[in-house]
Parts: structure tokens; sequence; C-alpha cells
């Protein structure tokens, strides 16, 4: 979602804003219970995203155009709030506002950018250029921040209180959202976790001090340790999968993770015992519901990272009452920081916390599950399933959406040494939509089992679960009523 976000990670209109000078913001309250939408932008340095969204989050018309260098930046945004509404088939009348995501550090109070890393931006105050322009609250904040409420709203991070989101790309970014809100602080640095220092007197960070934590774990430093190695001799497969990149990017990374590149192994090993590090001394501090783990070093490589970090945080010594923090990949990938700077206007505008937005996106997905129109399986056989006339030679999944999708049996295979054990990583994926009951097919000669922590995982969601032969599983997918999801393995 974040993987190139830059660490300047902090600020957005949150805990600690107060009204703005023009008309206060009591006269636009409660203005989304009136069926209006809400607009999302998230702006980056390669490109600017907005989306239309409704109340509950459903993306109704999304529009991406490149970011021109030397352009005024207030303008190209205003083209894609424009675009997405005619996408929409909407007007500026038809929404209640419109929330910005900004690489950097913005005033709470005011909405001007403080600072903006590696973006060109002729006007640090273009909130007011936007405010003149469009008839409706606009708001402004951190894109990394604005994932974080995002996850929280309609990802991961739904239904949990205490999130810290942390994303792992060029830099690392953070955001806290503590009973639903933002915090920031009072002079914007909350959620600059990458900017606690791990190791004193260690590796000199990008803001200038020595230690910081991603100078020691973001992909920049992990760059920096793997060309330090070539350099120093070792063998790289790697460079292969840069290619002519000047940077090595979380995709080439991923490549050679799976080739078993030995210092790349070592390199993102040592990565994710700094990022569990850092992850102990938030839990000692906010001792938080969850962690999410963004960023394209996460999208590409949380199947390597995610265990090892998990591992480590519960072997923490430290005990607390109870062992219950958990520890989760982010959900909602290159949307994320659109919807959360949707969920930012939202919130200036009806003064609720975020976990109030996900009881109206519950009770839309309710709504939406009573109407989907789940696929029927024609039929099974040894290694094949068929699908509204489509032969499949793999095992599948079917979401609470209706989406078919191929099971990837490599996350089984990393975390269980098989494809016959389901697990918390695969079983995340596939109750995409929060079924209230997932069938598992668990082949032809019963050889797939769920694994304790997977069956632990669906109890505390609240799914209930059937676990039967392959043919039987077919017949009872097609039979059952209301919000469901299926795994069903075509072999064994």
């Amino acid at each position: 979602m974040a993987g190139n976000r830059e660490s300047s990670s902090g600020t957005v209109a949150g805990e600690n804003c107060t009204p703005r000078a023009r008309g206060g913001r009591d006269g636009w309250r409660q203005m989304t219970s009136d069926g209006r939408h809400l607009v999302g932008v998230d702006v980056g340095g390669t490109k600017i995203l907005a989306l239309v969204v409704t109340g509950a989050g459903e993306v109704v018309a999304r529009h991406k155009a490149a970011t021109q260098s030397g352009a005024p930046m207030a303008e190209q945004i205003a083209t894609a709030i424009d675009g997405a509404l005619a996408d929409a088939g909407l007007s500026v009348d038809d929404i209640a506002g419109i929330g910005v995501a900004m690489p950097g550090s913005v005033d709470s109070a005011t909405g001007y950018l403080v600072t903006v890393p590696n973006l060109e931006v002729d006007d640090l105050r273009l909130v007011d250029t936007l405010r003149a322009r469009y008839p409706v609250p606009v708001e402004v904040g951190n894109d990394v921040n604005l994932g974080t409420l995002a996850e929280c709203w309609l990802g991961a991070g739904q239904n949990a209180h205490t999130v810290v989101g942390m994303f792992v790309g060029t830099g690392i970014g953070g955001g806290v959202v503590i009973d639903g809100r933002l915090r920031t602080g009072p002079e914007d640095l909350g959620g600059e976790i990458g900017h606690m220092v791990l190791m004193v007197d260690g590796p000199e960070c990008g803001c200038g001090n020595l230690g910081c934590f991603e100078a020691l774990a973001s992909r920049t430093a992990m760059e920096r340790d793997i060309r330090a190695a070539i350099e120093g001799g070792r063998e790289s497969s790697v460079a292969h999968y840069a290619g002519d990149d000047e940077r090595i990017k979380s995709g080439a990374l991923a490549d050679a993770l799976d080739d078993g590149d030995e210092v790349v192994t070592e390199v993102m090993t040592r990565a994710a015992h700094y990022l569990a590090q850092g992850m102990l001394t938030i839990r000692h501090l906010l001792d938080p519901d969850m962690i999410i783990l963004g960023g394209g070093v996460a999208e590409a490589c949380g199947d390597f990272l995610l265990p090892k970090i998990e591992a480590e945080v519960r072997a923490d010594r430290m005990k607390g009452s109870r062992d219950t923090m958990r520890v989760a990949l982010s959900e909602l990938a290159d949307d994320a920081v659109a919807l959360g700077a949707a969920a930012l206007v939202d919130a200036t505008i009806t003064d609720r916390p975020v976990y109030e937005m996900g009881a109206a996106r519950a009770a839309a997905v309710e709504e939406e599950a009573e109407s989907v129109d789940y696929p029927a399986i024609d039929g099974v056989a040894f290694g094949s399933v068929t699908i509204g006339g489509e032969s499949l030679e793999h095992d599948i999944h079917i979401r609470a959406d209706g989406s078919v999708r191929k099971r990837k049996k490599k996350w089984a295979r990393r975390d269980y040494g098989t494809s016959h054990v389901l697990g918390p990583r695969e079983l995340k994926r596939a109750l995409k939509g929060d079924p209230e009951l997932l069938i598992i097919g668990v082949g032809f000669d019963r050889m797939v089992r769920l694994a304790d922590e997977g069956a632990e995982m669906l109890r505390e969601r609240g799914v209930r679960w059937k676990m039967l032969p392959t043919p039987n599983a077919a017949r009872a997918w097609n039979e059952a009523e209301g919000p469901k999801a299926l795994v069903l393995h075509v072999t064994c």
C-alpha cells in the first residue's frame, strides 16, 4: 500500500486538531448520513489516485493519473478529483467532502504542508486552493497515517481499538489509532515510528539522527546491506532481478528469496529481527490490540517476514497478563491511502470514531451478501473442479463476494512444509468479505487438516466451519445459504 512512501509519516488532522476559523465544522456535521459520497485522493511521487466512495467504503469510481513534474500540484489534484467524479457520473453537489493524502508532514491545525520529501510541490498551502475551488469540507493528512486509518475502517484492523500501522518501504512510516481516532500529538509527530532509536549511535538515518528504526530495517537499509555484501565479494542473484534499476525494489527481493539467495535471505532475516524488536518496543509503550505490517516490502515479502516476526514477538520475555496482541499484514493494498483520506474527511464531518464507520460498512456488507450470486459447483473429479462450465485443474477459494480464486499453496508449504495444512495466513485471504460459514473440501483421501492456530482464528472471528471430503463439500457449498466461503482441495 505505502511501500515506497517515505518515512516522514507523522501528521494528519486528528486528535489534536482544532476547528479552523472559516465557519467551523459544526455546520458540516452528519452530512454523510444523507447518502452523499466522499472523495479520497492519494498523492504520490509517480501517480495521483482519486476514489469516489460511499459512506460505507464501497468504491464506485477511481481515476488515476501520472504525477507531472513542474505542474501546479493543486491543479493536478483537482483534475484527479474531477475525473473520478465524472467516472462516477456525479458532481460536487453529490459529495460530502474531500480528503487528500500527502507524503510528508501536515499541520493538523491548518492543513498546511510542513515537509514533502521526494515530491515537487509548488505551494505548501495548496489546501486553501482546493477549499476555494470546492464548496465542501477539504481535509489534508499524511499518507501513511491515513493508510492505518483505512485498515481500521475496512481492512486488517477492523474491530481493534488500539492499532499501530508499520509500513516498510523506502523508509518506515507509521500511524497510531486509539479508540477509533488518529493520534498525532501536539507537534504532529505521533506515529513517527521510523525514527525511534533502536541502536544508540547506530547507522545514520536520512533524518540525520543515528540508529533510527528505518536505518536498520527499511528497504533502503536492506539494499545498503545487500550492496555491501556484494561489494565485499559475495554473490547474489538480486542484481539479475533488479535489472537496470538504480534501486533494488521489493519485487526483486521477493524473487531472490524464492531462489534461496544466501545474501538476501541473511539480510532479510536480520531485518525481520529488527522489525520484531521495533514491534516489541511499541508493544511495551502502547500495548496495542494489533500491529499492522504494510508497505511494498511487506506486500512482496510478507510470507517470509511475518512468521519470523511473529515468533520473536511471541517469545517476548516480558509477559503481560495475557498474550493477545496480533501482528497482521495489511489488506487494502493500493487503495488504502485514498480510502484513508476519505475516512479522514468523514471523521472530520461527523466527529465519529472509525469503528462507527466500520459498523456502517458491516451493515452494507451484510446487505450485499444477501444479494451475492454465488457460483454453483457443477462437479468435481480427482484433480479438477467445474464451475460455470469451466474446468479448473487446481485447488480453489470462493470468497464471500462470490469471486473464485486459485489457491496459493506456497503459504502452507512455507509455514508447514506441506500444502495439506490450512493456517491463518491462507485462511485470512479465503475469508475476505467476512463470511459466516467456511466450507473446507479436505480432498478425496481427506488429507487436508486445519492447523490449531487456524481453528483459533476462525473462532476469534466467529466463523463456523465444516470440513468435508471434497465431493461432499461441493454439495454442501451449493446448498448453503447466507454469507459463505470455500476452500477446495481437488486431489488427495
